[in-house]
C-alpha cells in the first residue's frame, strides 16, 4: 500500500471518520498537532477508534489551537512517503513543516475545508497568505468558492480538485419523511408545544451571531420556537438576554451528542444558520441529511454551495431582513423534504472517502 501522510490539527470527529475510512486503501499516518482545541468541549471529540497510525509531536501549545513545535518538519525529515498532505499553513508547526518542503523541493498537497477571501486586509497578512498558499503541487478544496479563494492568493486553478466536503455517514440520512403526527409527537415528548419549529447548531461565539438571531425572534410570532445546539463563552449573555426579555420561545440545548441532535432535527421544520463567516458549514449538510431545509446567511461556503433557492432552502442578505422573515413563513410551504435529502447523498462520508482515494492516487501518478 502507499505510503501518505496528513498533518491536521486536531482530532475532529468528522476528520477521524475520514482517516478511518482512507487507512482501507492507503497506509495511513496522522500528525495530530494537538489533542483538542481550547474552546471546544470534551464530549466533541467523541470518536476514539483510529484505524490509522498517528504521530504525536510535542511543543508549547498557544491560543485555541497553535502549537510551537518542529514536530511535523522532524518526522517529514525522518520518514519517507509517497503523498504529504497538509490540513492547513496558518500554525507553527504547519509553517515550519512547509518551509522544510519548499526548501527540499518536495512535493505536497495543501487541503483546505474551505476559505474567503479578505478583500480589505492589510498587504503583509495577504503576501502571507500568498507565501505560504501558492507553493503546493496540488489543492484540495470542498466548493467552488474556496476555490476562489485558493486562486486570490497564488494557487494555480489547473492543480485544485474538489471533493464533496461531508461529516455524515450513508446510514445516517433519513431514509422517508416523518408525518407532522409523528413530529408533534416527538415535540410533545422533548417539551416543545409550538406550531413552528425552528433548530441551529454551532458555538455560542461571536462569530456565529446567535445573538441577532435572538433579538430577531422577539419580533416574531410567540409560536414560532428557537432551539440552539451548543456553547461557548456568549451563553450567559445569551441567557440574560432571554430572561430579560420573557423569550420562552427560544431554548439553549447546550452541547449535545450527535444523536440528540438528529433528534432535535428530526422534530423541527427547518434549520437556520446566522454565521457572520464561515469558510464552510458542514452543519448545513447535516440538517439537510435529516430532511431540514436551510435558512442562511450569505457569507457562509456552504450555503452557497448546497442551498438551491426554493429547493433546499433560502440565503438571506440578513438576520434582521425583511427576506429573512420572509423565509420563515414560506419555507413551511414548500415540499423541500426530497430535495435535501438527495443532496445530502452526495456529501457522504463514503463518498468523500472514495473521491480522495482517487485524487490521491491521480497525484501520486
Amino acid at each position: 500500500m502507499k505510503k501518505v501522510l496528513i498533518v491536521f490539527n486536531h482530532p475532529a470527529p468528522y476528520k477521524v471518520a475520514l482517516f478511518n475510512e482512507l487507512s482501507k486503501y492507503f497506509d495511513l499516518t496522522v500528525i495530530f498537532e494537538r489533542s483538542k482545541e481550547r474552546d471546544r468541549s470534551k464530549a466533541f471529540y467523541f470518536e476514539k477508534e483510529y484505524a490509522f497510525k498517528t504521530v504525536s509531536i510535542k511543543g508549547i501549545p498557544f491560543g485555541n489551537m497553535n502549537i510551537l513545535s518542529h514536530g511535523v518538519k522532524n518526522h517529514i525529515k525522518h520518514n519517507e512517503y509517497d503523498l504529504i498532505i497538509m490540513n492547513g499553513y496558518r500554525q507553527f508547526a504547519e509553517l515550519n513543516a512547509i518551509k522544510y518542503l519548499h526548501k527540499k523541493k518536495m512535493p505536497y498537497v495543501l487541503y483546505i475545508n474551505g476559505g474567503i477571501i479578505k478583500t480589505k486586509e492589510c498587504k503583509f497578512i495577504q503576501n502571507y497568505k500568498t507565501k505560504y498558499i501558492s507553493g503546493a503541487s496540488y489543492y484540495l478544496s470542498p466548493d467552488k468558492e474556496s476555490n476562489k479563494y485558493l486562486v486570490y492568493y497564488g494557487a494555480n486553478s489547473e492543480k485544485i480538485f474538489n471533493y464533496p466536503y461531508a461529516t455524515i455517514h450513508e446510514t445516517e440520512i433519513l431514509s422517508k419523511k416523518i408525518s407532522p403526527e409523528d413530529k408533534l409527537l416527538m415535540r410533545r415528548n422533548k417539551g416543545i408545544v409550538a406550531s413552528k419549529v425552528f433548530v441551529s447548531c454551532g458555538q455560542l461565539i461571536p462569530r456565529k451571531n446567535y445573538f441577532e438571531l435572538i433579538k430577531k425572534w422577539k419580533t416574531l410570532p410567540s409560536d414560532y420556537c428557537l432551539l440552539i445546539i451548543g456553547d461557548g463563552k456568549e451563553k450567559k449573555k445569551y441567557l440574560r438576554y432571554i430572561k430579560e426579555h420573557n423569550l420562552q420561545n427560544v431554548k439553549l440545548l447546550g452541547f449535545l451528542p450527535r444523536k440528540k441532535i438528529f433528534e432535535y432535527y428530526q422534530l423541527s421544520d427547518a434549520f437556520i444558520f446566522p454565521s457572520k463567516e464561515d469558510i464552510y458549514g458542514h452543519v448545513i449538510n447535516e440538517a439537510m441529511s435529516q430532511g431540514l431545509p436551510i435558512i442562511s446567511t450569505p457569507n457562509v461556503n456552504a450555503a452557497k454551495h448546497l442551498i438551491r433557492n426554493g429547493k433546499t432552502g433560502y440565503i438571506v442578505p440578513s438576520i434582521s431582513s425583511h427576506d429573512f422573515s420572509v423565509a420563515l413563513s414560506q419555507i413551511m410551504d414548500d415540499d423541500t423534504f426530497e430535495y435535501c435529502i438527495e443532496e445530502a447523498k452526495e456529501n457522504t462520508l463514503e463518498k468523500m472517502a472514495l473521491v480522495h482515494k482517487e485524487l490521491f492516487e491521480r497525484m501520486m501518478k
